[in-house]
């Protein structure tokens, strides 16, 4: 890719950061920086509706606290099984997709099974990370703990939102009270995910059957060379036959290949016009028929306003739930400052002395951070050779 193409394509992420830089050095006396590469902004914003929450339903929250921390080990577990599993795949399972992967919004990462959109994941990134990090401070003020500061913060690339409890009067509490402050962001996240899912449910799937009805699929890309490229097939058109099948979702248009090998002649249609496409596979999983494209579902009239509206909410409310649980789940990694980590740290402290603990803790960290970097770092240079 030339250095306009680049530009062109990552217009919206390099203008967003030329702004987070300007904003950064205008207000830098502002800012706290931790580790040369994490920004606090720090504000009182919030702080009395913490107070006004955790104050009032205390014991409501204190019960919540509890149960986050029996969610908050049994996710550690669920976390650290596709740790296990992503190094067992990454030894003896050539090709297989990356476990753990950076997000950047807007960025494609070489290797990564996901692409998340730029708008869509700042916005429904910065909607998780306020709940997480709001949640940890109405726990605290539910226990009489006093919260410092709010604001924003960017890690690396990366914008959030923080609240800073008093961590020398949370560090006299109870071990008990330790966990449930710093399980509440990642239960917080995991109820989130819950929520929209009901909402979904509730909500949006029978607006969608009263009044959206799918028309058939399009094709958000058509990688250049590949099959259906060389066919003539495009973006945006909207097609609706595979072979003799009609098929009105991306669903019905995969399932219409489970039948179809590599190098087979496929027949993709409309009513206007109908292509010839010759499958071929990727080396990775040489025997999946690909014809390099991305898809989406159609609907009836999804050009209107109102449908386009209904369509962005759904999709945000698609990546708040994706990153809600992928970032509840990160976060109960045992690992240094985080929360599983810094749950770990508190058990560990309790079971062989503060000092002890403490050096199990920093090897611990240690090792895993060495294992996360090897699993996000090795399918980025399978992908670039």
């Amino acid at each position: 890719m030339d250095v306009l193409g680049f530009i062109t394509e990552y217009k919206w992420v390099i203008l967003f950061y030329i702004l987070i830089i300007l904003f950064i050095t205008a207000k830098r006396d502002k800012f706290t920086f931790q580790a040369k590469f994490i920004a606090l902004y720090k504000t009182k914003i919030g702080l009395k509706l913490i107070d006004r929450i955790g104050t009032k339903h205390s014991e409501f929250i204190k019960i919540l606290g509890y149960i986050g921390i029996g969610i908050g080990y049994a996710g550690m577990l669920f976390i650290l099984y596709f740790i296990v599993k992503g190094v067992y795949d990454l030894v003896f399972v050539p090709g297989a997709p990356a476990v753990v992967a950076p997000v950047l919004p807007g960025v494609h990462i070489p290797g990564s099974p996901i692409f998340v959109p730029f708008w869509y994941g700042i916005a429904a990134l910065f909607i998780v990370v306020l709940i997480h990090e709001f949640s940890h401070g109405i726990v605290a003020k539910a226990h009489g703990l006093p919260v410092l500061n709010s604001g924003i913060v960017f890690f690396g690339p990366l914008i959030g939102a923080f609240v800073e409890p008093d961590e020398k009067k949370m560090k006299k509490e109870s071990d008990v009270v330790q966990y449930s402050i710093f399980a509440a962001g990642p239960f917080s996240n995991i109820l989130l995910a819950g929520l929209v899912i009901l909402i979904v449910i509730a909500v949006f799937n029978p607006i969608a059957n009263a009044y959206v009805h799918p028309i058939g699929v399009s094709f958000t890309e058509v990688t250049p060379g590949m099959p259906a490229d060389l066919a003539g097939l495009k973006p945006g058109v909207v097609y609706n036959r595979v072979n003799n099948i009609t098929v009105n979702s991306t669903y019905e248009f995969i399932s219409a290949f489970d039948n179809i090998g590599v190098g087979e002649r496929v027949i993709i249609a409309n009513e206007d016009s109908e292509y010839q496409v010759v499958t071929t596979s990727k080396e990775e999983e040489p025997g999946k028929p690909v014809i390099g494209v991305n898809l989406e579902t159609r609907y009836q009239n999804d050009d209107s306003d109102l449908m386009k509206l209904f369509f962005i909410i759904v999709e945000l409310f698609s990546w708040i739930f994706m990153l809600s649980l992928g970032l509840g789940l990160a976060n109960l990694l045992p690992i240094g400052p985080v929360d599983g980590g810094r749950m770990i740290q508190v058990s560990l402290s309790k079971v062989m002395g503060e000092k002890k603990g403490n050096r199990v803790w920093t090897k611990l960290t240690i090792f895993m951070v060495g294992i996360i970097i090897i699993l996000v770092i090795t399918p980025i240079i399978r992908a670039l050779i």
